[in-house]
C-alpha cells in the first residue's frame, strides 16, 4: 500500500519497485491529477479531494500530498478529506499539518465524518484487524469538533521561532466544514470568534448539500461565512447511492430536515398572516 505525508519520501521507494505496468498506471494517475490540480489554479478554484475505504485511502492521500506540495504554496487549491469517524483522523491530520509546515505549503482540509462505516467494519472482521470505526456516535461527533478546533489553533497559535513565511503559511491555511451537524457548525463559529478569525477573510469554509440544511446555509451566509451548497448530479443509478451514503454519513439531515419544514411553515405562515393584514 501507499501512505501519506510524512512517509511519502519512503513512498517514493514503494513506486519505484513497481513493476511496469503498475508503473505505467501510477504515471498516468499522477499525469491526470496534475492537469486537474494546474487547472484549478489557473482558474483560481479550489479542488477538493474526496476521501474513500481505508483499504485505498493511502494512496489517495498519497496524490493528495504530492499536489499539495506542488499547488498550494501561494494558496490553498488542493484539500484533502479526513473522515472523523476514523480513530486515527485526527493523528493523521496532526501529521499533514507538520508536512506542510516542513515542506512549506498551504495545508487544506475538508472535513466529514464519514460514509462507510458499514464496510469498514465487515473488512475487519474478515480481515481480522482493529476496527477502525470509532465505537460510539459521540466518538466521531468528538473527534469531528477536536479536529476542526486544532486546525483553527494551528491557524492562530503561532510560536515565536516561525519564520514570517511559515506564520503566513499557518495562517492562510484551508478549512472546509462538509457538515449538516449544527452543533459542528455553531461550536466552530463560536471557535473562531475566541481566536478572532474573520467570516470572509480566513479560508474557513462551510458546505452542505443543496437543499438540506438549508437554513444553517442561510445563517453562516446573512453572516457573512463563506457557504457552498454542493449539487451532486448524474444517473440515478449513481447519485442515488452517493445520497444515501450522505444520509448515513449524517444523520442529523433527517432530524435537520424536520426543522427545517417547521421554519419553512412558519415562515409561509408569517407571510399569508401578513398579506391578509394588509388587505
Amino acid at each position: 500500500a501507499i501512505l501519506a505525508s510524512d512517509q511519502l519520501a519512503t513512498n517514493e521507494s514503494v513506486v519505484a519497485a513497481l513493476g511496469e505496468w503498475d508503473r505505467a498506471e501510477y504515471e498516468e494517475i499522477m499525469r491526470r491529477v496534475d492537469a486537474i490540480a494546474a487547472c484549478a489554479q489557473e482558474k483560481g478554484v479550489m479542488i477538493l479531494v474526496d476521501a474513500e475505504q481505508t483499504y485505498m485511502q493511502g494512496a489517495i492521500d498519497h496524490f493528495a500530498i504530492r499536489m499539495m506540495r506542488k499547488y498550494n504554496q501561494h494558496q490553498p487549491v488542493v484539500f484533502n478529506t479526513y473522515q472523523c469517524y476514523l480513530v486515527d483522523a485526527e493523528e493523521r491530520v496532526l501529521a499533514d499539518l507538520k508536512d506542510a509546515q516542513r515542506n512549506g505549503y498551504h495545508f487544506a482540509a475538508k472535513i466529514v465524518r464519514g460514509a462507510y462505516m458499514w464496510q469498514e467494519r465487515a473488512l475487519a472482521k474478515e480481515r481480522g484487524y482493529t476496527d477502525p470505526i470509532h465505537k460510539t456516535k459521540q466518538g466521531t461527533h468528538d473527534c469531528y469538533d477536536k479536529v476542526v478546533e486544532t486546525i483553527l489553533e494551528w491557524k492562530t497559535q503561532l510560536p515565536e521561532h516561525l519564520s514570517p513565511s511559515q506564520r503566513a503559511l499557518r495562517q492562510r491555511s484551508g478549512l472546509m466544514l462538509a457538515t449538516h451537524n449544527e452543533d459542528s457548525v455553531r461550536k466552530c463559529v463560536q471557535k473562531m470568534g475566541e481566536l478572532k478569525l474573520e467570516q470572509h477573510n480566513s479560508n474557513v469554509f462551510f458546505g452542505q448539500l443543496q437543499g438540506m440544511c438549508d437554513h444553517v446555509s442561510y445563517t453562516l451566509g446573512q453572516q457573512k461565512f463563506f457557504v457552498y451548497k454542493y449539487l451532486p448530479y448524474g444517473p440515478i443509478r449513481e447519485v442515488m447511492p452517493y445520497l444515501l451514503r450522505r444520509a448515513e454519513e449524517n444523520s442529523d439531515i433527517m432530524a435537520g430536515a424536520g426543522k427545517e419544514m417547521r421554519l419553512i411553515h412558519e415562515e409561509l405562515k408569517r407571510r399569508i398572516l401578513g398579506l391578509v393584514a394588509l388587505a
